[in-house]
């Protein structure tokens, strides 16, 4: 009868605790895929930037918007995967998130090129504070404090840096009075320093050509004495410093994945398919 009751009791423990590593398991998927299809969405959408640039800036040829249509529908159906494998209760925060990446195409044949960048940053900003948001929560359902405080602070020296580069985009414009050319060359210069702040974080990224080359001509600019790069110039130099604090926010993102469940898929961050020019328009 010992022997029974002892196998019984055995048999629920290891009964539950299968249950409590295959309920455990499924959660740590859940979150690792939804990570992966924000992040999607959010290169996505940046690639959508760059064809939507491209096409404004080339007259609207029909090859240029059959690019822009392909990715939004890429964005499309990703988003609504996004929806399928979230938990239920973050389902209308998603749904809200893909009315926003709609309106982000909708009218984007008749805007100006300030405009399409505006709408796009806006668009790429909330999905890095999505993506954010469900790396907080995972960190604290783990209850790895260690981890929440270093998480914090690399997120902090990103979120810096947007804000800093969104001021500089600001600017652009306006570059025609001596004190608008000085807003834009003190933007400059704290730009730098934000890119310095983010190789501690990650060096490989702001070492790659693509972050010596914004570090260097943002340099140059901070001392010059006049900006003579047109507003366009200006864009693309920003969109390559947008690129890089984007590849050191996916290298913090992937770090945590790796220590909690496993490393993100690699994905290229810096090239826009079909589109590739000294500026990558992303």
């Amino acid at each position: 009868m010992f022997v029974i009751l002892s196998i019984v009791t055995s048999l629920a423990i290891l009964t539950t605790l299968f249950h409590y590593s295959t309920k455990r398991q499924a959660t740590l998927s859940q979150k690792f895929e939804t990570l992966v299809l924000i992040r999607q969405i959010l290169q996505l959408s940046r690639q959508h930037r760059a064809a939507t640039h491209y096409a404004l800036s080339c007259k609207l040829t029909s090859e240029a918007i059959f690019k822009v249509n392909e990715i939004y529908a890429d964005i499309l159906e990703t988003s609504e995967l996004l929806q399928t494998k979230a938990p239920l209760d973050s389902r209308p925060m998603y749904r809200i998130y893909q009315n926003k990446l709609k309106a982000m195409h909708d009218d984007w044949q008749s805007r100006s090129l300030v405009r399409n960048q505006t709408i796009h940053g806006k668009n790429i900003r909330h999905s890095m504070y999505l993506l954010d948001e469900v790396m907080i929560n995972w960190l604290i359902q783990s209850e790895r404090e260690d981890m929440m405080s270093e998480y914090h602070m690399n997120w902090q020296q990103v979120l810096d840096s947007m804000e800093v580069l969104t001021k500089l985009r600001i600017c652009i414009p306006d570059m025609d009075s001596i004190d608008d050319q000085q807003r834009v060359k003190f933007y400059c210069d704290k730009t730098v320093r934000k890119l310095n702040q983010l190789a501690l974080i990650c060096p490989l990224s702001i070492a790659s050509p693509i972050g010596c080359r914004a570090i260097h001509e943002l340099s140059e600019l901070a001392s010059s004495e006049t900006i003579n790069l047109s507003p366009k110039a200006m864009y693309d130099l920003t969109s390559d410093v947008s690129t890089v604090i984007a590849q050191v926010f996916d290298q913090v993102l992937s770090d945590m994945t790796e220590s909690l469940y496993q490393p993100l898929p690699s994905i290229p961050l810096g090239i826009v398919e079909g589109h590739q020019s000294k500026h990558s328009y992303v």
